[in-house]
C-alpha cells in the first residue's frame, strides 16, 4: 500500500512526494492484499480488515491443525469498529461505540 501511495503521489507531484502528500494518498485506499481487503481510514490513519476466525481441522496434508474452509466466520470490522467520527471514550473509542449502542444481553 505504501508503495501505491508513493507511486500515485509522485505522478501527482511529478517528482519524489513529500510526507504530506503520500499521507493524503494512503488515506481512504483501500487494498485487495493476501491476507485479506485492507482499508485505511481516513480519520484515524489505522489500517482495517475483517476479522475471521473459524474451526482447525487435522488433515493428513499437514502435520499441524490448519483451518477449516468449510467453518470459517468472517466478521466485517464495520460491525466491530466504532464508525468514523463518533465521540471519544474510554478506555477506547470502540469500547464505548458497543457499550452505547449495541443491544443489551438479558440472561
Amino acid at each position: 500500500m505504501l508503495k501505491l501511495a508513493i507511486e500515485k503521489a509522485n505522478r501527482l507531484v511529478g517528482g519524489w512526494p513529500d510526507e504530506d502528500a503520500i499521507i493524503a494518498m494512503l488515506e481512504g485506499l483501500s487494498y485487495d492484499s493476501p491476507a485479506g481487503y485492507v482499508h485505511i481510514r481516513a480519520d484515524n490513519h489505522q489500517g482495517y480488515k475483517d476479522g475471521i476466525t473459524g474451526f482447525s481441522v487435522q488433515t493428513k496434508d499437514y502435520p499441524f491443525p490448519v483451518l477449516d474452509q468449510k467453518r470459517v466466520i468472517t466478521v466485517p470490522i464495520r460491525s466491530i469498529t466504532a464508525p468514523p467520527g463518533y465521540p471519544k471514550g474510554e478506555p477506547t473509542t470502540t469500547f464505548k461505540w458497543i457499550e452505547e449502542t449495541w443491544p443489551q444481553a438479558t440472561a
